[in-house]
């Protein structure tokens, strides 16, 4: 008996539509389902035979297309993007980086006026975030600090990027971040202070990115603080994910960026506008089955805080079907994107109020058949605008969004997630995934009462073409070269 768990879905680029080119699969998808059928067309005759039964029926012409749903892993992802959106330009090295300096798993060093403790409740990532009870008699100093070992100055480090949480409204520079020489937060001989931004919402995660002030004299800093500059009175605060961006360029990391094709000549080939791949599918039972020519034509990213992992759902088109001895399996060493390593921007500003989030790419292919003495697909056509439907769920805590919706006006969106570390450094290079829409317009944005209890908004809305050239970028950070999604 067959069993789903010893399948696999191997991929292997071709050169020319609908041939397999020799040698080892590509890659090994992380799927978990597919449907991809063989399905020949019912051709039924209209001619009448004196009997009550349904006439004869025929073979016609022959479908090889469905889903591949998968996990979304740092470096077979870009196989998708490759087929979906088109080939990228040359890999460059990665950028600029943020860097871990304390993961705020273990509790801090504390004034006597301060009880510190670990939430494995309201954190953002890991297995904690610190907690600070700060009382009513805690006076304007600092409040907790934390040892580290950093040095921020080589390489230079342009920005502090850090997630505070506090159960009252502050305003800008009630708070300062402190970096020092010294231990215990005391500021010493060199030493950084930040003043943190307002953070208007009770209750509500913000992530701040701060600009340094003055980290050029600073050997190696071994220690970070949160100062009081303005007496608030009692309050909890918690703190999350301390990072730093560091300047610089990797060694081994690269970044592809793929945006969609406008020009024929950007496309494989003039038989198949998206680059093809031979689908190995080996089902536990004799051979693999092979889907020969085929494409991604649609592309669905999910996930959300009960969907953790993300997800996508790949609607794929093939030219025809085959048969070859299933290959070994080998599947990819890296962690998938899971929903604690997103980001998601709207306008510029992080939003932490949806719970779920989706967006679809649709090439809107076609198979092409044509009376060439075959049953099978001659071309894989073009047939109606792309689209890329956007969908999510909302906390209705404001009307911003919605204000947005009723003027008509189109939003920018950035989808970010940061994986695990592909180089070490220093300074360290992540896994990520960042999905750009300039443009985002809101079709419906619906806010009903259904019961008792909270109020979210299932929102959906579609992408559109920006003056940049682009509907959607991605832009994608792993370890391969530029020969790996190459054209």
């Amino acid at each position: 008996m067959a069993q789903g768990e010893r399948g696999h879905i191997g991929i292997k680029k071709e050169t020319t539509w609908g041939e397999r080119v020799v040698g080892d699969n590509d890659f090994f998808l992380p799927f978990t389902s597919e449907t991809l059928t063989a399905l020949p067309e019912d051709l039924l005759s209209a001619a009448q035979r004196g009997v009550l039964d349904e006439p004869v029926s025929y073979q016609g012409a022959w479908d090889f297309s469905g889903n591949v749903v998968l996990e979304v892993h740092p470096t077979s992802i870009g196989h998708i993007l490759r087929s979906a959106l088109g080939a990228p330009a040359a890999a460059s090295a990665a950028g600029s980086v943020e860097t871990e300096v304390c993961d705020c798993e273990t509790i801090w060093e504390h004034a006597d006026t301060v009880i510190p403790s670990l939430d494995s409740i309201n954190k953002k990532k890991g297995t904690y975030s610190s907690k600070l009870q700060v009382s009513a008699a805690a006076a304007v100093g600092v409040l907790a600090s934390r040892i580290i070992t950093f040095n921020f100055a080589d390489p230079a480090t342009t920005h502090y990027k850090f997630w505070l949480r506090c159960d009252i409204a502050l305003e800008a520079a009630d708070l300062a971040f402190v970096v020092s020489e010294e231990t215990l937060g005391t500021e010493g001989a060199a030493f950084d202070l930040v003043n943190i931004p307002a953070m208007a919402v009770p209750g509500q995660w913000y992530e701040h990115t701060i600009a340094v002030d003055n980290v050029a004299d600073m050997e190696t800093a071994i220690s970070v603080a949160i100062k009081m500059l303005v007496d608030k009175g009692e309050f909890t605060l918690w703190i999350e994910d301390i990072r730093a961006v560091v300047a610089g360029e990797a060694a081994s990391a690269k970044q592809h960026i793929f945006t969609p094709m406008q020009l024929s000549a950007n496309e494989f080939h003039a038989d198949c506008p998206l680059f093809p791949y031979t689908f190995e599918v080996y089902r536990d039972q004799g051979d693999a089955f092979q889907f020969l020519g085929g494409v991604v034509n649609s592309m669905a990213l999910n996930f959300s805080t009960t969907d953790k992992i993300l997800k996508a759902t790949c609607g794929v088109i093939a030219k025809n079907l085959g048969s070859v001895a299933a290959t070994g399996l080998s599947l990819e060493a890296t962690k998938p994107f899971v929903w604690e390593n997103a980001v998601i921007k709207i306008g510029g500003s992080q939003n932490n109020n949806l719970e779920s989030f989706g967006l679809t790419w649709n090439n809107n292919c076609i198979a092409k058949y044509f009376l060439n003495n075959s049953n099978i697909p001659g071309k894989i056509i073009r047939n109606g605008y792309r689209t890329i439907p956007v969908n999510f769920v909302i906390d209705f805590t404001d009307r911003t969004e919605y204000d947005y919706f009723i003027a008509g006006t189109e939003r920018a969106f950035q989808i970010q997630f940061i994986g695990a570390v592909c180089e070490a450094g220093p300074p360290a290079f992540y896994y990520t995934l960042t999905i750009d829409l300039p443009l985002v317009r809101y079709l419906a944005w619906p806010i009903n009462i259904g019961g008792p209890g909270r109020l979210t908004c299932a929102v959906s809305g579609k992408a559109k073409y920006d003056a940049a050239g682009w509907v959607l970028r991605a832009t994608l950070i792993n370890l391969k070269d530029t020969a790996e999604y190459a054209a």
